[in-house]
C-alpha cells in the first residue's frame, strides 16, 4: 500500500463517485477500482459499499478513513520539520564563540536568528580556540567564532570583524600616569614594554594567536615576559587588575566591566584583533541557512 493509494482513498471517500473521483485523479476509473480492490485485500475488509447507483463507506471504511488521514497529516508534518531542520530553520544549532563576541556581536545576532526561526533551539559553548576546533571536528558544534586563530585545512572561515587590540593595565600602572594614552594613538615606543610581565592565554590553547603576538613583538626588539596564563579572559582581567601584570586583548571584551583596570586602544600596533566565523569544511552545505543569517544580520 502507497502513499499516493491512500491518498486516492481519500478523494473516493470524500466523493463517493468512483467517476468523478478518477476525472480528478487523472486515472482511468477501471484502473482506480483495482486500485481500491487491492488495498481491500491487503486490509482484509471492504472499504466501500457498491452498487449501481451508490457508493457508501462501510464502518470499517469510516475507520480507515478517518485514520488514513490522520496517518497523512502527521506524515506531511514530519516531511515539513524534517526540510525545515536540513534548512536549519528548526532543531538545535551548537555555536562556540570567545568571551569578546558576547561583549560585541553575539547577543544581536541571536535576537535576529530567534525572530527569522523560533523553533530552532540554539545553545552557546564558550570554550578556548583549540577546544573550539576540536568540538567542530567532533561536530559537537555548527560553527564558532574565534579570534587571530590558525585555521587547519580541514576547516574554512570568514572575517567577520576586525578591532584594534588594548593595552589593559593596573589603574595605578606607571603608564597609566603618564602620556600613554596619548602617546599610543600616536608614536608610542612598544619596546617600554619590553620589562614588563604579561597576562596572557595559553599559547597551546591559543591555535597561533601567542604567536602572532610574540612576532609583533620580537619586531619591537623582545620578546614578551609571560607571568600568568589562563585561557579565560575575566581571569585574566582580576589577574591584571590584583597588579600581576598586563595583557593585550580587543577592548570590545570590557564592554560592561567594572574593575580597577586601564584600557588603552592600540591602533598603531600592527596586529589587529580578527573575529573569524570557523565551521568543518565538509559541513558548508548544511549551513547555507546560518551562512544567509551571517550576511543579513553580521
Amino acid at each position: 500500500m502507497t502513499i499516493p493509494q491512500l491518498k486516492n482513498f481519500l478523494i473516493i471517500a470524500d466523493t463517493l463517485n468512483f467517476h468523478r473521483a478518477a476525472e480528478q485523479i487523472l486515472l482511468a476509473q477501471l484502473a482506480l477500482s483495482r486500485q481500491i480492490q487491492q488495498m481491500e485485500e491487503e486490509i482484509g475488509a471492504n472499504l466501500f459499499n457498491r452498487d449501481r447507483r451508490n457508493v457508501t463507506l462501510t464502518e470499517g471504511g469510516k475507520f480507515f478513513r478517518a485514520e488514513t488521514e490522520r496517518i497523512l497529516f502527521q506524515l506531511e508534518k514530519a516531511m515539513q520539520r524534517t526540510r525545515e531542520i536540513e534548512r536549519g530553520e528548526e532543531g538545535e544549532f551548537r555555536i562556540g564563540h570567545a568571551s569578546s563576541t558576547m561583549q560585541s556581536i553575539l547577543p544581536n545576532f541571536l535576537k535576529n536568528i530567534k525572530a527569522a526561526f523560533p523553533n530552532l533551539k540554539t545553545f552557546l559553548i564558550e570554550e578556548t580556540n583549540r577546544s573550539q576546533i576540536e568540538l567542530l571536528r567532533q561536530r559537537r558544534l555548527h560553527v564558532s567564532f574565534m579570534p587571530n586563530v590558525f585555521i587547519p585545512e580541514d576547516l574554512s572561515s570568514r572575517l567577520i570583524y576586525q578591532e584594534n587590540f588594548a593595552l589593559i593595565l593596573p589603574i595605578n600602572h606607571p603608564l597609566c600616569l603618564d602620556d600613554v594614552e596619548n602617546g599610543l594613538g600616536g608614536s608610542f615606543d612598544f619596546s617600554r614594554l619590553r620589562n614588563e610581565s604579561f597576562v596572557l592565554p595559553p599559547r597551546e590553547e591559543g591555535i597561533g594567536y601567542i604567536e602572532s603576538l610574540e612576532k609583533v613583538f620580537q619586531s619591537f626588539g623582545f620578546s614578551p615576559h609571560i607571568e600568568y596564563e589562563s585561557p579565560n579572559a575575566a581571569s585574566v582581567l582580576r589577574l591584571v587588575e590584583a597588579g600581576l601584570g598586563i595583557s593585550l586583548m580587543s577592548k570590545s571584551t570590557l564592554r560592561g566591566i567594572n574593575l580597577n583596570i586601564k584600557a588603552v586602544e592600540l591602533p598603531n600596533f600592527p596586529l589587529k584583533v580578527e573575529m573569524r566565523l570557523i565551521w568543518l569544511r565538509e559541513r558548508e552545505a548544511e549551513l547555507k541557512t546560518f551562512f544567509d543569517l551571517v550576511d543579513r544580520f553580521l
